[in-house]
């Protein structure tokens, strides 16, 4: 059984001693996560970022001894968090070196590297475009400038510009980069051009290098997700939650993943966490109602359903109806009468959420057989919205439902003569044209009359979408027996004619 299972899992979890209402979900909203870019407000980054300037053979380029000394003496500065400070030092080193105030000393142009520098410090101050100028200039002067790429690609993922970034970062990558950093924000720039195999092992590579960082792991996730690789997504999602087991969004997720494996169970038991943990939105309790009703635990879902209207200031009022259908179509007509009521007491409904909550509750009195309250229900319906098309086809089943148990022939004719009125008017509404034309032409069938019941079932089967199979097959019986009639009434017609010529040689 499906409660069984439930609890046994819910045992395993710890959160045996719930309350019954608490330990089911729903299918979950797919939910994106997004590999947020770097965190360039990480103190220890700005810091590793901005003192980036120690000299690397063969992708670096070198500096003279002044620069070095230069670099020296504002390292300290870095370790301050001194960056102002930083930039000032260098620019009065850069006007220096162009005009040298000792007249046996020729001016000099700064180094690749001296560039750099000053681009990470633009950058660090949030003075971007300065910053790429800066990058850019210490590339031109020395092309395989790793650092130089490794820090461009991180302002171009900063701005969003993930078309700009990705050769960026490749090229640092080919230059000789293996920071997990580098490899996790090339699987962001992949997933963003839904490349999501390049994503897959750009963050693999992320994760081996950084087992710790939730970012990469996110990516994964997503990167597989988005590979329909289900199965694995929920083991790296499992890892995330027992890190992070307070995030909404990861428990959102897995139950998408699961639900992706046809594995309802396990997504109830994720969402019913939230629900328990009290995180659990109008949207997820009332998605959680629509997997307790494909498991036939009607009970269950009117309780996740009331729980929705609780969560909301102003329910919403469309969703709340459709899942009083879905319990009602499901077989539980008390239960959706009573969350009906439910919704029609939390209050603020406009006169057309007020028509299409009265027009659930005929549905629910036809299920629960009370037609009277049926009638009673349209006829005051109708009043209010005389060309509301779902009144004029629910007036009409009404009156044929009516014909089809009534033994007094003269009442039956009445009834049939309003089912017919309301399927017409019915009809010419685009909206339930197809269940119109359908509803007719079958009365028409019931009462033998096939020749012009012909006419709206052929009608149906062109308004209908999806499959027409059991349709076509129906309208084809129809066919044969109304050909049948035709025969029949051209015998017939031709017999009286015979007759008629007998009667008249006689005379």
């Amino acid at each position: 059984m499906f409660t069984d299972r439930i609890f046994r899992i819910i045992h395993k979890l710890g959160l045996a001693g719930l309350p019954v209402a608490s330990v089911f979900l729903s299918h979950a909203q797919a939910q994106v996560i997004s590999a947020p870019p770097l965190m360039f407000n990480d103190p220890k980054f700005i810091k590793d970022f901005v003192g980036s300037y120690g000299i690397l053979s063969d992708v670096e380029p070198s500096v003279t001894a002044g620069e070095r000394t230069l670099l020296s003496e504002i390292q300290e500065l870095f370790a301050k968090n001194q960056f102002v400070e930083a930039e000032q030092e260098i620019v009065r080193y850069v006007k220096d070196a162009a005009n040298p105030k000792e007249k046996d000393k020729q001016p000099t142009e700064i180094s690749a590297s001296m560039v750099f520098v000053l681009g990470n410090l633009y950058f660090s101050s949030d003075r971007q475009e300065e910053a790429r100028r800066a990058f850019h200039e210490a590339i031109r002067r020395f092309p395989r400038f790793r650092r130089a790429h490794t820090n461009l690609g991180y302002l171009y993922v900063s701005q969003n510009k993930i078309s700009e970034a990705l050769p960026i970062l490749q090229r640092a990558v080919e230059l000789g980069e293996t920071s997990a950093r580098v490899y996790g924000l090339l699987g962001y720039c992949y997933l963003n051009q839904k490349n999501a195999l390049a994503a897959e092992n750009a963050y693999r590579q992320a994760y081996l290098l950084d087992s710790k960082s939730r970012d990469w792991k996110l990516g994964l996730t997503q990167a597989l997700v988005s590979q329909e690789r289900y199965a694995e997504a929920t083991s790296m999602l499992a890892t995330l939650i027992s890190e992070n087991p307070n995030d909404r969004q990861l428990w959102l997720q897995q139950a998408n993943a699961l639900l992706a494996q046809d594995k309802k169970i396990e997504a109830a038991v994720n969402l019913e966490v939230l629900r328990y943990k009290g995180v659990a939105t109008e949207s997820d309790l009332n998605l959680l109602g629509n997997l307790y009703m494909e498991q036939g635990e009607g009970q269950l879902a009117l309780l996740a359903y009331l729980d929705a209207i609780g969560k909301a200031s102003k329910p919403d009022i469309a969703r709340s109806l459709k899942s009083a259908r879905i319990l009602n179509d499901y077989g539980f007509p008390d239960k959706a009468a009573k969350f009906v009521e439910q919704v029609s007491q939390a209050g603020g409904l406009t006169p057309r959420e007020t028509i299409d909550l009265d027009l659930v509750r005929v549905r629910i009195a036809q299920s629960a057989g009370e037609q009277e309250k049926v009638g009673s229900l349209l006829l005051d319906l109708i009043v209010r919205d005389p060309g509301n098309a779902d009144i004029l086809l629910e007036l009409a089943r009404h009156y044929d439902n009516l014909a089809k148990v009534e033994n007094d022939e003269t009442k039956r004719g009445a009834h049939l003569v309003e089912a017919k009125s309301h399927f017409k008017l019915a009809s010419e509404k685009p909206a339930v044209a197809y269940q119109a034309n359908l509803g007719l032409g079958q009365l028409l069938a019931r009462e033998k009359q096939f020749s012009e019941g012909l006419l709206y079932l052929e009608q149906a089967l062109v308004l209908k979408t999806g499959d027409k199979s059991s349709l076509e097959q129906y309208v084809s019986r129809v066919r044969r027996a109304a050909d049948r009639e035709a025969l029949r009434k051209e015998r017939e017609a031709k017999e009286r004619l015979q007759k008629e010529i007998s009667t008249t040689k006689k005379n």
